[in-house]
């Protein structure tokens, strides 16, 4: 067998095993991404909350570690500036982050004319998501989605009928660091709360959150 032909046969072997075990990962982030959701949904976990507010930026928020007994399960951390609320939750399994997924959600008003040239202020959201998905701390799958929902529509798309799109996994560090500062806080008291890592969320959206605000 010639030389080339037997790389292009290995390199085809590893593209369908490294896909196939990408695959059965990718089901067990679900399958214990569900289990931990069932155990919050059911109050089963043990809770530790604090709610916080920084009174120079009129940020308030919340910061929750679930547990299993005494191993951490999960980790939200909540926060409201301005006209945006930020939500980004971590999940974890034997000790290490495997799922984690940021929702942010901008309110503003915008302006339409409606059939009678009469000019209606509209209440609009516009709503941000990422999820990162990661194996023995590497990411594997990244993914990012935007929709908006107007008051002036009677039909408007929710996030389980909107399209994640792959995205790449650059900015997967940042979320580890962000964890393992979160972590920190189980242990102390939470007086620098105002100092809590943000998601990176914002990072890529301040450009379409912005555009948004300019056409109040």
């Amino acid at each position: 067998m010639k030389p080339t032909l037997i790389l292009y046969v290995f390199l085809l072997s590893f593209s369908l095993t490294y896909g196939q075990n990408k695959k059965e990962i990718l089901a067990d982030i679900k399958n214990k991404y569900s289990l931990i959701r069932e155990l919050i949904d059911t109050n089963t976990l043990r809770q530790l909350h604090t709610d916080y507010t920084c009174q120079e930026s009129l940020e308030k928020g919340s910061i929750t570690f679930y547990y299993n007994s005494r191993e951490l399960k999960h980790i939200v951390h909540k926060y409201t500036q301005g006209r945006v609320t930020y939500e980004d939750e971590y999940y974890v399994w034997d000790d290490e982050l495997f799922f984690e997924f940021s929702k942010h959600k901008v309110r503003y008003k915008d302006y339409e004319r409606s059939k009678k040239k009469k000019i209606k202020k509209v209440n609009v959201v516009l709503t941000l998501e990422e999820r990162f998905y990661f194996y023995n701390l590497l990411p594997i799958k990244c993914q990012f989605k935007d929709f908006e929902t107007r008051s002036n529509r009677s039909k408007n798309p929710k996030t389980n009928y909107v399209r994640n799109k792959n995205t790449d996994c650059e900015n997967a560090n940042k979320v580890l660091e962000k964890y393992a500062i979160l972590l920190e806080y189980q242990d102390m008291d939470m007086v620098d709360t105002c100092d809590l890592p943000r998601s990176i969320a914002k990072i890529i959206s301040d450009d379409v959150i912005y555009g948004s605000l300019g056409r109040n």
